[in-house]
């Protein structure tokens, strides 16, 4: 279940598997190039920072800050720092107050003149319950390599956990993109608010799970993000439009790797769904073992891949064609995208993913494009979720704080 990363920072390149579901890991292909401000030993040293703000009940106030001792050495041989946060955020379901905890990474050196711009980094799927957040753990649960990567590219990480992940009092609805949206926009308010000297300029960028939430604070930036200069948003193999997992799952045609990934959404729905009853979705094993399926990635999993494997179809086909409809209108509630986006989107997918099919990501470009979005998207042919090349991704979002202007491929397809 845990993932291997492996990492040469500051020579060529770096390469991060970060777990997706229970059952599949990707590996992340980003050169590294100069950063944006030099990092290097000889560095002057900066001057003291003015003291966080902490306090307030606005969304991305600071509710606390710890320094993360353990931090793995990705990056603290950078010379980087960590803290955990804990700041205010929204939730999608409710519209409710929330309170969410992250990881806040700051670049070693002396910043750029306007500080250090911010890339709020949405991280993959790690599991839907209150120890499953990054923050937690040295490695971030494999998040620390990218996290190294754009610190040494001269940003300032701001890394939500999610709503419901590493901070009891609350749930984590999965797939609520909504609320993931909220969750990344104000993770980098409160990264402002632990250090006040950054940007307020800053990018949206996540894989999987984590391109869902970066797709979503796109789309939420025009009604949310006030305060806060996004530049652009790339979201690499992007949750985006998961209605087609209601007929999959009736029609007993759901790959492996979309077993956890419903089962995830479920428990949410559950929650956020009190009318719904689980067990219209669930039988056998899928019913019987369902506690040990909902284990973070990694903590207490190790039995979790054997599990998946011994999982059948009919664990997770739908009573009825009433409950098999319920489902496809929940998760199309949670789609993206949701309203137009007011900057620039990257988006790159594959023929090849078993995990959030072509078309499924098709439907949700071709919605963005009609709603005039500029969007750049690139399908990458005979790749898939686990091995798709985003090389050009993070040259792309340091392109966006340069001012270039971005390709609009929906224009071009017209």
């Amino acid at each position: 279940m845990v993932g291997r990363f492996a990492a040469k920072v500051g020579v060529v390149l770096i390469v991060a598997s970060f777990s997706i579901s229970c059952s599949q890991q990707a590996p992340l292909v980003v050169p590294t190039g100069a950063p944006t401000a030099p990092v290097t030993a000889e560095a002057p040293v900066p001057e003291p920072a003015p003291p966080s703000n902490f306090g307030g009940s606005e969304p991305g106030s600071l509710i606390s800050a710890e320094p993360i001792e353990d931090i793995a050495v990705d990056i603290t041989e950078l010379g980087a720092t960590a803290t955990r946060v804990v700041y205010r955020s929204t939730s999608g379901v409710t519209g409710e107050p929330t309170e969410v905890s992250g990881t806040v990474v700051v670049p070693g050196g002396t910043a750029p003149e306007g500080g250090w711009p911010i890339v709020s980094y949405g991280h993959g799927t790690t599991g839907v319950l209150e120890a499953c957040g990054p923050s937690r753990y040295a490695n971030l649960l494999g998040s620390a390599p990218i996290v190294a990567a754009l610190a040494l590219n001269g940003f300032a990480v701001a890394m939500t956990d999610y709503q419901g992940l590493g901070l009891s009092g609350s749930y984590h609805p999965y797939l609520d993109s909504k609320t993931f949206g909220y969750n990344m926009i104000d993770a980098v308010r409160a990264a402002r608010n632990f250090m006040p000297t950054l940007s307020s300029r800053w990018s949206a960028y996540g894989v999987s799970l984590g391109g869902m939430a970066a797709w979503a604070a796109s789309d939420r930036n025009g009604e949310y993000g006030g305060g806060l200069e996004l530049v652009g948003t790339a979201a690499m193999v992007p949750v985006s439009d998961m209605a087609g997992l209601a007929d999959a799952a009736a029609n007993e045609t759901l790959t492996r790797a979309q077993y956890p990934l419903l089962m995830y959404a479920l428990h949410g729905l559950a929650i956020t769904h009190p009318e719904m009853n689980l067990d219209d979705y669930r039988s056998g094993l899928a019913r019987d073992r369902w506690d040990d399926f909902m284990e973070c990635v990694p903590p207490k999993s190790d039995d979790v891949p054997e599990l998946t494997t011994r999982l059948q179809p009919a664990d997770l086909k739908p009573a009825s064609i009433e409950a098999t409809d319920r489902l496809r209108g929940y998760l199309a509630d949670m789609a993206l995208p949701q309203q137009r986006s007011t900057t620039p989107l990257l988006v790159m997918y594959g023929t090849e993913d078993d995990l959030i099919l072509e078309p499924w990501t098709e439907k949700a470009l071709k919605r963005a494009c009609d709603s005039g979005d500029i969007v750049e998207y690139e399908l990458h042919q005979g790749e898939g979720h686990g091995n798709l090349d985003s090389g050009r991704s993070l040259p792309w979002v340091k392109s966006m704080f340069a001012g270039q202007r971005p390709v609009n491929t929906c224009e071009l397809n017209r």
